[in-house]
């Protein structure tokens, strides 16, 4: 026998956890009871168990009747409730009603079994819906407020509400008279509802690992994410067995617990409604609750350091801090920033400018010895490389060949001929002018010089010479005996092979 969908229904329930009276056996049995005398046939049920009627996000029961009540074509007419408050204790009072006019516009009905107007559709009907609706969303608030003056009378007491003890200590629950009844594993609830629960020391290495983590961070100036990395490498185990991150050690330094405060609030989230962080002054703080595993002269020093660390500075900022920190030590580089406290981590210069380097140039600082001679033989190294690919190059174009030699700036040249290639930086001695110096090398039979500028760092000419010209010792190029090498001098690579005017290398290849 094939039933119309009209005289079929479903039916949907909801708990949360505030009274038997709301079980969701009571309801269906009210339901059930309703359909019976109403020859109406419930062909399934939806559930929402142990879930707030604030909204309707974390109810996956009501979603999905939802989702079928706007399908093409619903199997059923009609939506049995127990009442009002099951539908839900939406904030939004409209937010109810706009669930119930969405079946309605696809011809379904949505009925209170227990509620004194299921079967009346009339305008009287729709007052006291909307009444009811409002005394289900004040119910919720009205129990949030009170469920907050008990939490933060608990904490008032010094009894924790809620959560994991956190690293270095244990939940230990009393009984309600206030004697010790047992210490409380992760996950693991009171025995009594009347029990309450007080924080206390964990094991001692967890407790020496807090303290030492407060040093590392004060009197080392250690980052987060460095003793995350220190901890892991010791192989020190974490509150639940996983690897330390940067955000544990977060919670370890910033946790007004570890110095014998419990706060309560410092994060709301009323009525399912955004998770806020709220200001000091709206906490709910015990300052003697917990044995204090750090001293609190300590832990404000350590936000201190925090705040100083992870304040946001301009790049004017950051340059005028670099100039007087250069000021107060004669030098400055990491080491000296790290360990000056007016100064920010050297790692937010890094962020900010891109290097260390440029930093310092940013605040127009000389630069460190190290920082020259690392800077000039990047800058030789790749000219080396350019020199090398042109004299490559220059020599294909000129119809020879050329094989590099390995681990050394050699190539050998028509198979016969061993090239050396060399980069001749300006020299300025303590007496004499300024020279450029090219040695001599066994087992070579030409160098080919680039001859750098002192400022700019270009090449200004290119040389040629041979073991014979390098045979009476070193030669030191200078600006008063350049025309002493005419005959060896070059304006371009590809000068000295003959391909713009004739060479001595293109000769004696």
């Amino acid at each position: 026998m094939v039933h119309h969908a009209a005289s079929r229904a479903v039916m949907y329930v909801r708990m949360s956890t505030e009274s038997q009276d709301y079980s969701t056996d009571h309801q269906r049995a009210r339901i059930r009871e309703y359909a019976a005398a109403r020859h109406i046939e419930i062909i399934r049920e939806y559930v929402d168990d142990g879930k707030s009627g604030l909204d309707i996000r974390r109810r996956s029961g009501l979603l999905a009747l939802m989702r079928d009540v706007q399908s093409a074509a619903p199997d059923f007419g009609q939506i049995l409730v127990f009442d009002i408050s099951r539908w839900g204790r939406f904030q939004d009072i409209d937010e109810a009603a706009y669930h119930e006019h969405t079946c309605r516009r696809a011809g379904i009905e949505v009925i209170y079994c227990g509620e004194c107007f299921a079967d009346d559709a009339g305008p009287y009907a729709s007052l006291l819906k909307s009444m009811k609706r409002v005394m289900a969303a004040e119910y919720s608030r009205d129990l949030s407020e009170k469920v907050f003056a008990a939490q933060a009378r608990f904490i008032a007491m010094g009894f924790k509400q809620g959560g994991h003890a956190g690293y270095g200590l244990r939940r230990l629950a009393l009984k309600a008279c206030g004697t010790p009844r047992a210490i409380l594993e992760y996950g693991e609830s009171k025995v009594s509802a009347t029990d309450r629960v007080v924080l206390v020391w964990g094991p001692e290495h967890e407790v020496a690992t807090v303290r030492r983590v407060y040093a590392l961070y004060l009197e080392h100036s250690a980052s987060e994410a460095g003793l995350a990395r220190l901890l892991n490498s010791e192989a020190v185990p974490s509150e639940f067995g996983r690897p330390w991150t940067q955000a544990m050690i977060n919670s370890l330094l910033t946790n007004v617990k570890y110095c014998g405060v419990l706060a309560y609030n410092r994060r709301s989230c009323k009525l399912s409604a955004l998770r806020t962080r709220n200001a000091a002054d709206r906490w709910i703080v015990n300052k003697e609750a917990v044995t204090p595993i750090v001293d609190a002269g300590v832990f404000a020093k350590v936000q201190a350091e925090r705040a100083r660390r992870l304040r946001r500075h301009t790049r004017d900022e950051l340059v005028a801090l670099l100039q007087s920190c250069h000021d107060r030590h004669g030098a400055v580089n990491a080491k000296i920033i790290a360990a000056d406290s007016l100064m920010p981590d050297p790692q937010l210069l890094v962020r900010t400018f891109g290097s260390l380097m440029s930093a310092y140039h940013a605040a127009g600082l000389p630069d460190s010895p190290k920082y020259a001679f690392v800077a000039t033989k990047r800058l030789l190294t790749a000219a080396r490389a350019k020199l090398q690919q042109q004299v490559e190059t220059s020599t294909v174009a000129a119809g020879g060949t050329i094989d590099p030699i390995d681990g050394l700036a050699v190539v050998l040249i028509n198979r016969r001929l061993r090239v050396l290639f060399e980069i001749a930086v300006p020299r300025n001695p303590r007496r004499g002018q300024q020279n450029w110096r090219i040695r001599c090398r066994p087992n070579i039979d030409f160098i080919i010089v680039g001859r750098m500028e002192p400022i700019a760092g270009a090449i200004a000419d290119y040389f040629l010479f041979s073991q014979d010209d390098l045979a009476r010792g070193t030669i030191y190029l200078k600006h008063s005996n350049l025309h002493q090498f005419e005959r060896v001098r070059y304006a371009t690579v590809s000068a000295i092979f003959g391909l713009d005017t004739p060479s001595s290398l293109e000769s004696t290849c």
